[in-house]
């Protein structure tokens, strides 16, 4: 007889452990010029220290020499140089933009070298975790295992719950998962109908950024939907293929008549400034084409790199420009950077009324950062904040990010994570009723206190992947 694990969900507080590249706002990356470095500690630091005064956006800030040890271990050494204001307030933590990382070091959840190929938020109850999966990537062993958005996982090689690091949820050898239905009465969660799949290890996969583009016609109305999960432009730093992807996308929606458009991005926490003015150029008005996208300010010293990007024309992205005049978009507890970029540099052509936002807050992120060490011999890599990002009337008002005009809380234990492109999904649904004026199909668990998405390691390595847990 197969027994049912049951667990108290005792205050519905719930933290998420997240890494940082994906967060950041990337700019192409800069070298310095250090011809024969010297690669012990305190040359690195010297390296670093000289980096920061020179490009850190808060450089005013960073301490004097003689206040500061390089002798430390060079990540010890970034971070006593990093100001009070780089970051904001998240929760009852500080979520830090800047950072550092070895070069040998992966910081992401699906990593292009070694993955199991799917995302998840995990419940922990003691030392146990268990994954709730966000979405699976086409072509990845999850997939070829038949796992889906919304299954929960609650161990693996075992018939009983056994995971108590998450890292066994994103690689590993060939394995089981036990799966099992989730039921929520008030304070209590139950596991049930258990069942086992087998999954082939873990290996290369592509981290696309496309997970569903749908079109609806609903009350004579072409809505088109689009979940884009990364900027990136393509599967490495040298390729365009996402960025053509993009615009093939658009094409088809403006061949389909799209005139209203749902933007998902509730789990994109950011990426390139480029993708992102391309993203923006497809969905403004046609008459915004060609004027400002954003501007970049840098510190005092950098000013002479301040620069104006432009909305692309519409021969240069194939004529897919959507001419929208509102636009729906579905935001989660880590929607960022590039993402953010996106709704405020959509403003003062849409005007904020016509942009109404799904979900939870954004994380607010205003700032941009560049990559430093890609071409020198030094063990690291720096990723410090360098400019600030404005849209086109100079203003970037969301330091505390981007309130919903529509708040909802998806990742309620006991709601139903349907498919992305399901008209009844959650945050769709909602979408999709403010578009028509029909009621929502979504049904919904209410959280008793609020649950939230919020960042609360920034040392967590390998994994953006979202993690909460019950407070005791």
């Amino acid at each position: 007889m197969k027994m049912k694990q049951k667990f108290a969900l005792e205050k519905k507080t719930f933290t998420v452990l997240m890494g940082l590249l994906a967060v950041l706002l990337l700019v192409p990356s800069c070298s310095t010029d250090d011809k024969v470095p010297d690669l012990s500690d305190e040359g690195t630091n010297d390296w670093i220290y000289k980096v920061m005064t020179d490009y850190y956006l808060w450089n005013e800030d960073v301490p004097d020499k003689g206040n500061l040890n390089f002798s430390q271990s060079p990540d010890k050494f970034f971070e006593s140089l990093l100001s009070d204001q780089d970051g904001v307030k998240y929760g009852d933590g500080w979520l830090t933009f800047s950072r550092i990382e070895k070069k040998e070091e992966e910081t992401k959840a699906v990593t292009a070298a070694d993955s199991y190929g799917f995302e998840f938020a995990s419940y922990k109850n003691g030392n146990l975790y268990y994954a709730w999966v966000l979405y699976v990537l086409p072509g990845s062993p999850a997939a070829e295992a038949g796992l889906k958005r919304g299954d929960w996982i609650i161990a693996v090689g075992s018939e009983t719950p056994n995971v108590t690091n998450t890292s066994a949820f994103y690689s590993g050898s060939e394995t089981t998962f036990l799966l099992a239905d989730v039921v929520r009465k008030g304070n209590e969660v139950t596991f049930y109908k258990r069942r086992s799949i087998s999954i082939a290890a873990s290996r290369a996969v592509e981290d696309t950024p496309f997970l569903k583009d749908s079109v609806y016609t609903i009350n004579g109305k072409k809505i088109g939907y689009l979940v884009y999960n990364n900027f990136s432009s393509g599967p490495d730093d040298e390729s365009t293929a996402y960025d053509d992807r993009m615009k093939q996308i658009f094409a088809e929606f403006k061949a389909e008549n799209v005139s209203e458009f749902v933007l998902d991005l509730r789990y994109n926490q950011g990426g390139l400034v480029t993708c992102a003015q391309l993203m923006t150029s497809l969905l403004a008005p046609a008459d915004a084409l060609g004027k400002t996208f954003c501007i970049m300010e840098h510190n005092k010293k950098q000013s002479k790199r301040d620069e104006a990007l432009l909305l692309k024309k519409n021969a240069e992205i194939g004529n897919a420009n959507l001419d929208l005049k509102r636009i729906y978009v579905l935001t989660g507890g880590v929607t960022a950077s590039a993402s953010e970029a996106v709704i405020n540099c959509l403003i003062p052509y849409l005007t904020r009324s016509n942009i109404t936002i799904i979900g939870e807050k954004t994380i607010g992120k205003r700032v941009g950062g560049n990559t430093f060490g890609t071409k020198e011999e030094y063990g690291w890599l720096l990723h410090p904040i360098t400019l600030r990002i404005y849209n086109a009337d100079h203003n970037a008002d969301y330091a505390n990010g981007f309130e919903p005009d529509v708040k909802l809380e998806e990742l309620v234990i006991g709601n139903e994570l349907l498919p992305f492109g399901d008209t009844g999904e959650i945050l769709l649904s909602e979408a999709l009723s403010q578009i028509t004026g029909l009621k929502s199909r979504s049904v919904r668990t209410e959280s008793e206190g609020r649950i939230l998405l919020a960042p609360s390691s920034l040392e967590r390595k390998q994994t953006k992947g979202l993690v909460f847990e019950s407070e005791k």
